[in-house]
């Protein structure tokens, strides 16, 4: 397990939650403009070219390392000196040079720095689980060769600091480049128009900012873009999208798709690849990556419309990592380019073409059933933000405004029925609603400003306004559901709750236990950090079980801005539960086995495992932070007999 990123977490990503009692950031500095000036330009890389020449059988390459001048945020944002790769004759890029080839290939690679300070340059070897570097100094030269034999996504990278971490997020976090090696006859070993290489990366200034909510500058990009201004992704329906997602940032990040599943093909990191096997596939909406791990997906675009991709840690994607992009004012996250930054692309799904509708008499309208949301706020003590709830309407009469529930009402609706969801909002604040793992019109999608289609997009909530949210849940599980507005104050102050799909209109099973996790600003701050909390508590009922009796635990993780390690121990020791679901969709039969009942969970994860425990006494359910500052959430399980 890496732990890279703790650093990050820690220095940074715990005063996120200082951006609640400053707005917003005033003017930065135009990062190095005089100094950068003579520098050349990074060529921004889509993945469409593989680098080098072929020779006979063998790939030759020549890469370079060299300053350059990065626009992370368009041609006219930003300029920040960094040093990057670059192919000898052509514009330096980032990320760096494309490798790709078939597996089997012969490789033979020439680098030279033409950096001032010396650089060690990893990830240029066959990928057997070994590691291996080379050393330049300024001004020298070095030549490798090898043969790829291992089919598999990785990377390549360059260290000119040294820490104890593989990767950076400093002057040298930009040195890093997709290696892609194609299994023999398969149709990426040449150009594959559905299929996208994604590389993440980070950068952060070593001035601190003081008018910063995260201490300094940050900037999180996709193929060498932030957001608005990462590249807008186009299919048509009914493609099959395939990705190959590089975490090649030192930090974790939890990657969510909305509106469909996608297959995960494959796992890898700094010196391995895993290609599953179709019994090992597995669906998911949101995945977690660590610093260094790539993934392989697949996913059809089966409804049209617009769509996001994107972090779903919040201080990845706040508005206020704009730099000088930064929109002055308060804003109504009334459009999803005002409302987010970083680590976001976005995807449009066109239809095909148009085709005449059926004569006929029209089909009668399909009864749905009629659901009331109510969004409400209430004050919190001095020293937090305004606590704030999604409220169900259960009778003839309408919440209070200021009545809370943490985490919101549960939301249990049945597969295949269609639902008609009201949102009525009774707080302060503009607001939105996304229905996190939910397949559906992408109007309903719960993004402002975006989600629809040409002109016809879905509108902010304001204070004392309301919206219509029509969706037919094709599949049972668990889900969630959460603000996609203004998330770090919103999101942390309260606004998310769990959606549970049935396959029939019968009461939920008496054996599940649910366990909603999230972090809150509504409370005083633990650390500088929000405060931990499971099932909208930071102290937790005790769990009563019967031996011999099989519980289905359903773990719905909506932090804002940390992970959770979840554990089942009695005396220490670490028990064990069989995972059956993630993120709603079944696990296949070969997954669905039992395994050491210690689990990492990333915001916007679901999962559902069985537990049975085997002998009467006590355990502890432990809920702990991955990162940060230390707070465990010990949940005492009592195992009584069974009758």
């Amino acid at each position: 397990m890496s732990f890279a990123g703790f650093s990050a977490v820690a220095s940074g990503g715990w005063v996120v939650t200082l951006a609640i009692l400053a707005s917003w950031f005033g003017p930065v500095r135009r990062a190095h403009r005089a100094h950068v000036a003579a520098l050349p330009e990074v060529s921004v890389n889509t993945h469409e070219r593989a680098a080098g020449t072929r020779r006979g059988a063998v790939q030759q390459l020549s890469l370079e390392l060299r300053r350059a001048t990065w626009h992370p945020n368009g041609p006219t944002g930003i300029a920040i000196d960094v040093p990057v790769f670059g192919e000898t004759g052509r514009a330096p890029q980032l990320p760096g040079p494309m490798l790709r080839v078939a597996a089997g290939t012969p490789l033979q690679i020439a680098i030279v720095n033409r950096l001032n300070e010396r650089a060690i340059v990893y990830g240029l070897h066959e990928h057997d689980g070994r590691t291996d570097s080379l050393v330049l100094a300024p001004g020298d030269s070095q030549s490798v060769r090898f043969v790829a034999a291992r089919a598999g996504t990785f990377m390549y990278w360059a260290r000119t600091t040294t820490t104890a971490l593989r990767l950076s997020r400093r002057d040298d976090s930009q040195l890093v480049g997709a290696f892609i090696v194609d299994s023999v006859g398969s149709a990426s070993a040449t150009r594959d128009p559905k299929e996208r290489v994604l590389v993440v990366t980070s950068w952060e200034d070593s001035i601190v900012n003081t008018r910063s909510p995260y201490g300094t500058h940050q900037i999180y990009a996709i193929n060498g873009r932030s957001w608005p201004h990462t590249e807008r992704l186009t299919y048509t329906r009914g493609d099959t999208v395939r990705w190959r997602i590089i975490n090649a940032s030192q930090h974790t990040h939890p990657m969510h798709l909305h509106g469909f599943h996608f297959s995960v093909l494959g796992r890898g990191n700094f010196t391995t690849d895993t290609t599953y096997t179709r019994d090992m596939q597995r669906d998911a909406v949101t995945e977690y990556f660590f610093a260094g791990t790539t993934l392989r997906m697949q996913w059809v675009a089966e409804r049209a419309g617009n769509w996001l991709y994107h972090c779903h840690s919040i201080n990845h994607i706040d508005e206020a990592l704009r730099l000088d992009d930064i929109i002055e004012g308060p804003s109504s996250h009334a459009h999803v380019t005002d409302a987010m930054a970083g680590l976001v692309a976005a995807i449009t799904v066109r239809e095909k073409r148009a085709t005449p509708a059926p004569r006929g008499a029209a089909a009668a309208p399909t009864p749905e059933r009629s659901l009331r949301l109510f969004v409400t706020q209430r004050a919190s003590p001095i020293g937090a933000q305004p606590a704030m709830s999604y409220v169900l309407q259960r009778d003839t009469r309408e919440p209070a405004s200021d009545s809370l529930e943490w985490p919101g009402s549960p939301l249990v609706l049945q597969r295949n029925e269609p639902t008609r969801i009201t949102v009525i909002n009774r707080s302060a604040r503009h607001t939105a609603v996304h229905w996190h793992g939910m397949e559906l019109e992408s109007y309903y999608d719960g993004v402002a400003g975006w989600s629809g289609a040409d002109s016809r997009t879905a509108p902010i909530v304001a204070p004392g306004d309301s919206f219509v949210v029509r969706f037919t849940p094709p599949r049972s599980g668990s889900f969630l559901y959460h603000t996609h507005a203004g998330e770090l104050a919103q999101l942390t102050g309260g606004l998310y709750g769990p959606l549970f799909v049935q396959d029939d209109r019968t009461a939920r099973d008496s054996l599940d236990r649910v366990f909603v996790f999230s972090d809150s600003t509504a409370a005083v701050l633990y650390n500088n950090a929000p405060v931990a909390l499971v099932n909208g508590r930071s102290r937790t009922d005790t769990l009563r079980l019967r031996a011999g009796v099989t519980y289905r635990l359903r773990f719905l993780t909506i932090t804002g801005v940390s992970n959770r390690r979840l554990r089942m121990l009695e005396s220490g020791a670490v028990m064990r539960w069989t995972p059956v679901a993630k993120d709603g969709a079944d696990l296949r039969p070969a997954r669905r086995v039992p395994v050491v009942a210690d689990q990492i969970l990333g915001p916007g994860e679901t999962l559902d495992v069985l537990y049975t425990p085997t002998a009467v006494g006590v355990q502890q359910f432990e809920v702990s932070r991955l990162f940060g500052p230390a707070q465990i959430n010990p949940i005492v399980v009592l195992v009584a007999p069974s009758r």
